[in-house]
Parts: structure tokens; sequence; C-alpha cells
């Protein structure tokens, strides 16, 4: 797995909340955002909430109080029929299409979708049964690290190979305080996972986490995605609207041009402002020949005509050999 730069994904989830025109509207927004790629939930509501499965304290603040935990993810879900529709509108706008899943009913589901990646959700990095079977169908996958020790991982990335996964740094807060982002989390993943691609998704409230992400590394950045920010609803706090995505997107692609090649070698276009920033030595007033340099008679002055200043420092106090009008230079 490889990237040329760093690969965007606004994950719309369950944000649309079981809508599909809104679905298909975010795919648009996400496009103009500037996204690499979108993606979606696929989950049974009979495994991802047991009927009198509590609330999360993100989700009682979020949801309404009359909606059991079952009951939403039950309406946020997003049927095989619906999903074929999506991806095609995804295709139109160029967008890879991603989803990810939550137990093995879903897995069969996505067969039918012929995903460009399987991300796997932090929630089910332990789930190493439903992690062979995704490996089984699936090249190369995005896995989500959040509430996950070295071992979790470890597991995890013995099953697919290194080489074929992108593990992303995760908090699973919602949202997460600053303070618990923890970003050098991720460049601990890419010492102790070198060959694999490493990344960060998203819970903090903002972009500065992703753009921190992006500074200092990341090959991939996951989003929570939103037409509105301010909606009711379970993710919408956390996410990103189109506005912000393309802020986050366009410091992606520039990143790369950004960090060069290292060279201590300066570029031909910046040598070629030497001439207008740099300064040469030049006669103030005549000097005849035999008159001693001095800054009496000598200025020091753009543009730079010649590299001469280190040479001419040398001079002071010499004479000259020649006769020199007013503005030559020296």
């Amino acid at each position: 797995m490889n990237f040329k730069k760093p690969y965007i994904i606004a994950e719309i989830g369950i944000n649309h909340e079981g809508k599909f025109n809104k679905a298909s509207n975010l795919i648009k927004l996400a496009k103009y955002g500037g996204a690499d790629a979108v993606k979606f939930q696929v989950f049974n509501p009979n495994t991802i909430a047991y009927k009198k499965t509590a609330k999360s304290t993100q989700h009682k603040k979020t949801t309404k109080k009359s909606e059991s935990n079952h009951e939403m993810w039950k309406r946020l879900r997003l049927n095989l029929n619906q999903l074929k529709k999506l991806k095609k509108i995804s295709s139109f706008y160029k967008l890879d299409f991603i989803c990810s899943v939550f137990d093995i009913e879903s897995l069969e589901i996505l067969k039918k979708l012929n995903c460009k990646f399987i991300k796997i959700a932090s929630s089910e990095i332990t789930d190493l049964y439903l992690l062979k079977k995704i490996n089984s169908i699936s090249k190369y996958n995005i896995i989500s690290t959040g509430m996950a020790n070295l071992n979790e991982i470890r597991r995890a990335v013995k099953i697919f190979g290194e080489k074929n996964i992108c593990l992303l740094h995760c908090a699973s807060l919602y949202p997460c305080d600053p303070s618990l982002v923890n970003m050098q989390r991720m460049q601990s993943l890419k010492k102790k996972f070198p060959k694999s691609v490493i990344g960060y998704s998203n819970h903090a409230i903002g972009i500065e986490a992703p753009i921190l992400a992006l500074s200092m590394g990341a090959e991939c950045i996951e989003v929570h995605f939103t037409d509105n920010k301010r909606q009711i609803g379970a993710d919408h706090l956390l996410s990103v609207d189109h506005h912000d995505l393309k802020i986050v997107s366009k410091f992606a692609k520039n990143i790369v041009k950004m960090k060069g090649t290292g060279s201590l070698n300066i570029s031909r276009t910046e040598k070629q402002n030497r001439y207008f920033f740099r300064k040469s030595a030049y006669a103030k007033n005549q000097i005849k020949k035999g008159d001693k340099y001095s800054f009496e008679n000598v200025i020091i002055r753009r543009p730079c005509k010649t590299n001469n200043l280190p040479k001419f420092y040398k001079l002071l106090g010499k004479k000259s050999k020649k006769n020199l009008k007013a503005g030559d230079n020296i």
C-alpha cells in the first residue's frame, strides 16, 4: 500500500442520518472539499447495539432521549441497494468508496460492493475472526487503533501483513480533548511498523489535529464529515464541513511539495533572485587609478551585478588599478 500524497478520507459514516439524498449530497460536498475518498459504515443494528444497550455519554447528548441505542442504529443503517447507488455516485465524482464493517453479515454485503479498501474500526480490532475474514476478501485494508494496546495492534497486523495495511492513530473519544490527542503515538506506530502506511483518524473538534498530523508525517487522514456541524446527531459535533475539508486537503497536497528534497543547493529560481536581493560594491563617486578604496568612495548597494563583496573587503585600503566612474561596479 502506498500513497503518492497524503490520502484524505471524508468519513460520512452515519452523518447522513439514514437519508439517502443527504448521503448523496455529502459525497458531492466531499468532492468540493478535495477528499480522495468517502467512507460509510455497514453494520447490523442487532450486533452493534442490543435492544437494551445503554447509550454512550456522547449519544445521550446528541440524540433524542426517546430513541433507544438500538433504534438509533436501525435508523442510521443503509441497505445494499442504497450503498450500490452511493458507490456509483462516488465513482462519478472520482472518489474512492470505502466502508467500515462491524460484523460478518455486513462483510457479506461488502463483497458485493467491491470497495477500494475495507476499514476496520477501532472497536473491531480485537475481533480476530472478522479480521481474518476481511483479509480473505480484501488485499489492502485500513485499521484504526483507538483503545488498542501494542499487543492488540500486533495481532491485527500479523493477520494482514505489515505491507498491506494502513494504521491510523486514533483516540476513541467523542469529541477528543486536545490534551488527549497524543499525536506522537502516530510516530511511535511508524517506528513499530515501518513497512505500514501510517496516518491519523480524527475525533477532535476543528482541523488543528489533522493539520498537525500532516505536519508530523501522516500519510492518510480520516475526518468525520458533515454538511452542518451544528446539526443534532451522533457525530456532527466532531466533524468537519467542506470548507474545513478544503483547508486540510490543500495542505495535504502542498506539504509534499514543501518538504522538498533536503538538498543544500538552492533552486535555479532562487539563484535568479541574487541579482535583485544581494548587493555589490560600486564606486560612490569618481575613483582615479591609484586612489585607495574606502567607504568614502565606495557604496555597497543593490543590485548584485557581480558577487564581488568578499573580494572587495580584501581591497579596502588598497590602490585602485583603474579609473572608475560613479556607479561603476568594482
